[in-house]
Parts: C-alpha cells; structure tokens; sequence
C-alpha cells in the first residue's frame, strides 16, 4: 500500500466527516448522507438504527460505495471514492467506540439494541483531483 496515497485519503476523511453512502435496492443504487467514523486501515464506521432501511439493503447485498469530499466554495479539493463491503456490528466494544453524545437523542446508549454500526471494509479507494483526469487508486 502506497503510504503517500493512504495518507492523501486519510487527510480527505478528516476534513470530511460526512459521507454519501450507497447500497442497493432492487437492483438500483440508493444514497444517503452518515456521518462516518475511520480507523487508521481506512475501515470506515457510521452508528445507525438496527431497522433502517439500509441495515435491509446491506443484509440482501453487501456491497457499498462511500463518497467523500465536496466543497462548493473550492472545487479544487480532493475528494474520496470508497468501494467496499458493508456488515452490521452489534457488539458493546465497537458501539462504545462509535459513540456520541448527540446520538443520545435517538438512542439510550451503547448499550440500547436499536443501536447499531454499520462497518464498511474497503476494496479500492480512489483518490481524485480536479487537476488530472484520472484518480489515483488503492487496492486493498
């Protein structure tokens, strides 16, 4: 894994906090904006509700696509393209990490069963300027 690239693609999801994140429904693509959490191996975490419909589109197919990084204001900026694969975390651990005090408004705590992660592993990540005209890619 290329350390410069890894460190390009880290640098977009810090300053972008919010992804777009797509499955599939019906055979179509479905988006929707989560807040995303990441750990250093680019794995990407967003706290959700265990009867979204998300959590039924990823049990049917797995497979998801995360957008990163869109500033109106500058278009010059990077942004992140994220294939991977998608599951559902229950376990107390990974809640508690995932945790925010303004989740407290939807749930009532780490440890209530309508809270769930959504975990996504990428495949390939794609990192794009405005300057080439092509992105570089990370296969993992």
């Amino acid at each position: 894994m290329s350390q410069e690239l890894k460190t390009k693609i880290l640098d977009v999801l810090k300053s972008y906090p919010v992804g777009s994140v797509a499955t599939i429904k019906d055979g179509k693509p479905w988006v929707r904006y989560m807040a995303m959490q990441y750990k250093d191996d680019l794995t990407l975490y967003s706290a959700t509700f265990a009867s979204s419909r998300k959590i039924d589109q990823i049990e049917k197919n797995n497979n998801v696509h995360v957008t990163f990084g869109c500033d109106p204001k500058d278009w010059e900026k990077p942004y992140v393209q994220v294939v991977g694969k998608a599951e559902v975390l229950t376990d107390l651990e990974t809640k508690k990490w995932c945790w925010h005090d303004i989740l407290a408004q939807f749930f009532k705590g780490p440890e209530d069963p309508g809270f769930v992660v959504l975990k996504v592993t990428p495949t390939q990540i794609e990192y794009m300027t405005p300057d080439k005209f092509g992105p570089e890619v990370l296969k993992l």
